[in-house]
């Protein structure tokens, strides 16, 4: 009986110390989790305290600096060029500014030199990256081989090649007049069709080329949206587009009833003595003070 006493003693001592031992193991784990928290939070404070403090320094330096950049090489660049979805003009302001161009060139007309409305095709078509003066002087030479339709129908491709080579893109452009005399032979009997739809169907020949023949030999009235046109329309806020269909269109609202074709002539001629591409010459323009892309 004794010995079973000191059996239950001696257990009772040993569980005690192995429940003492456990407690403390456990007391000892919960402290250093809540030190490790208390550490974590006060390390996240910090943290983001610095990391605000850097980032919105260093925002407000680079946003500052490269806006500022930026802005500047945009200002700089479009210069007198009307902004993409900037105003448009109105039809009184548009009427302001052609009234303006039309007083400064009363006598604008077609500077390229023909006898014939296949002569003023084949011109316009040879036209294209190169001024008139130039064309003028290659279709003299040209029109004294041939003439008319049939007789380019007909010549050698190379003799015509060596013919307008000074145009530029003269391989192109022989071929494109040739087929162009060939179907005019065979399907319009040698003669140049008085549509647009018709027009265009021939080798070389676009919108821009057909308004010009159809203006300027049978008064019919269509814009000729070359790329002074299409320059100078957005540098008068007329259209916001790239697209000459869509440009030619805008023009259409703005000027309904107008001399189209009087119109596309004048808006060309004085982008060829003032509104230059590069550096327009604000300056002697008489249209500066309702320009909204003068630079004066």
């Amino acid at each position: 009986m004794g010995q079973v006493k000191k059996t239950t003693k001696a257990n009772t001592k040993t569980t005690t110390k192995a429940s003492a031992k456990a407690v403390a193991k456990e007391s000892a784990r919960a402290t250093t989790t809540a030190s490790t928290k208390t550490t974590t939070k006060a390390s996240t404070k910090a943290i983001t305290k610095s990391t605000g403090k850097v980032t919105g320094k260093t925002t407000g330096k680079a946003t500052g600096k490269t806006t500022g950049k930026a802005t500047g090489g945009q200002k700089s660049a479009t210069r007198g060029v009307s902004k993409k979805g900037s105003h448009k003009a109105t039809r009184q302001e548009a009427a302001a500014i052609m009234k303006g161009l039309l007083e400064l060139y009363p006598d604008a007309c077609c500077e390229l030199t023909y006898d014939s409305d296949f002569q003023l095709l084949t011109a316009v078509i040879l036209s294209a990256q190169c001024t008139d003066q130039q064309v003028n002087k290659v279709t003299k030479a040209l029109y004294a081989e041939f003439p008319d339709a049939r007789s380019l129908a007909e010549a050698d491709l190379e003799r015509v090649k060596t013919l307008i080579k000074p145009t530029g893109y003269y391989n192109a452009k022989a071929k494109n007049i040739q087929a162009c005399a060939q179907m005019l032979v065979t399907r319009f009997n040698g003669k140049v069709p008085t549509t647009v739809e018709e027009l265009t169907t021939l080798p070389g020949v676009g919108r821009k080329t057909a308004n010009v023949v159809l203006g300027v030999i049978h008064n019919i009235p269509g814009w000729s949206v070359d790329t002074h046109v299409q320059r100078l329309s957005k540098r008068f806020s007329f259209t916001n587009e790239e697209d000459p269909l869509k440009i030619e269109k805008d023009l259409q609202a703005l000027f309904p009833g107008e001399d189209w074709s009087k119109l596309s002539i004048t808006i060309i001629w004085h982008g060829r003595r003032l509104c230059y591409a590069r550096k327009p010459a604000c300056h002697n323009c008489p249209i500066n003070t309702i320009c909204p892309a003068s630079e004066v």
